[in-house]
């Protein structure tokens, strides 16, 4: 950029300043030189900016979507370094149980210095009083009951780690949780003639999809249909929102997130290579799913 400078400032000055003769008029055409390099030279500052984001120096996407009882995450799994092409591998994403997982973007040491502070932050605080857990199970290796951490239990304490570090040296990430809520729905048998008992209430499990996303100081920001993060996110939030709609079955979920997050992918140079979406069923569990892409 100095180079160009300066190469622009010899050229302007033999051109403009021999029809210049006073002084006053000289002052005036340097004056007249300098507003024009500022205004050349912006464009030029605000890319090198844009390049030495750490948030995106890496590369790498992350789309998540709602639909009836599921949800799925979608990542990508360039690696780079800057424009240059460095690993392929998916980005990383945490599972704490079958209905809770975290993805991460930003830059990649961050990333696995979080995601490991993060795990063990959860071992050493889920159970304790006055921190909610999910559904209680039960761990055959080790013969004692766990608790499942649930997906706004993971939020919060998502924030709180990354808004302790807003003093000193921040992480570098861009968490996005996703999971399902259990919800219990309790119904009466009295209308139904055929049951045995009568008085008797049947209570049934249905799942509510919970979608948060992160900054790098920790404030959260939830939503009812998709959120996404990293490279391509202003790509993501056009594709997903015209290809989003409610009450999407898994099926249906997993392919229209999958369309959604190559259709971005294409569009952004810093991410792709391949995705894999991850898509959880209440009841069921984790399913993966592997997505070729553009290469180039």
């Amino acid at each position: 950029i100095f180079i160009n400078l300066t190469y622009l400032w010899t050229m302007i000055t033999e051109i403009l300043l021999p029809f210049f003769r006073s002084q006053d008029d000289k002052k005036k055409s340097f004056k007249f030189i300098y507003f024009c390099i500022f205004l050349i030279s912006i464009p030029c500052f605000s890319d090198g900016q844009q390049q030495q984001d750490p948030l995106r120096l890496n590369g790498g996407s992350i789309l998540a979507m709602s639909g009836e009882n599921c949800v799925a995450l979608a990542v990508d799994m360039r690696l780079g370094n800057g424009p240059q092409m460095v690993h392929t591998i998916p980005r990383t994403v945490l599972a704490p149980n079958s209905r809770v997982m975290v993805g991460f973007t930003g830059l990649e040491g961050d990333v696995q210095s979080f995601c490991s502070q993060l795990s063990v932050a959860m071992e050493d605080k889920i159970g304790r009083f006055g921190f909610f857990a999910g559904d209680e199970t039960y761990d055959v290796d080790n013969e004692q009951h766990r608790f499942n951490i649930s997906p706004k239990s993971t939020s919060r304490l998502i924030s709180h780690l990354l808004y302790g570090r807003r003093n000193s040296r921040p992480f570098y990430v861009e968490p996005i949780t996703v999971g399902l809520e259990a919800v219990i729905n309790v119904e009466s048998n009295d209308d139904n003639e055929n049951a045995e008992f009568p008085n008797d209430k049947e209570s049934t499990r249905q799942y509510k999809p919970f979608l948060c996303s992160h900054d790098i100081i920790g404030a959260k920001s939830t939503s009812d249909s998709f959120v996404c993060s990293g490279a391509a996110s202003k790509s993501l939030y056009g594709t997903a929102e015209a290809l989003w709609r409610p009450g999407l079955q898994p099926e249906e979920l997993a392919q229209v997130c999958g369309k959604a997050f190559l259709s971005a992918l294409e569009r952004d140079c810093l991410s792709g290579y391949g995705a894999v979406v991850y898509l959880v069923i209440g009841g069921v569990g984790i399913t993966q799913y592997d997505l070729a892409c553009r290469n180039d």
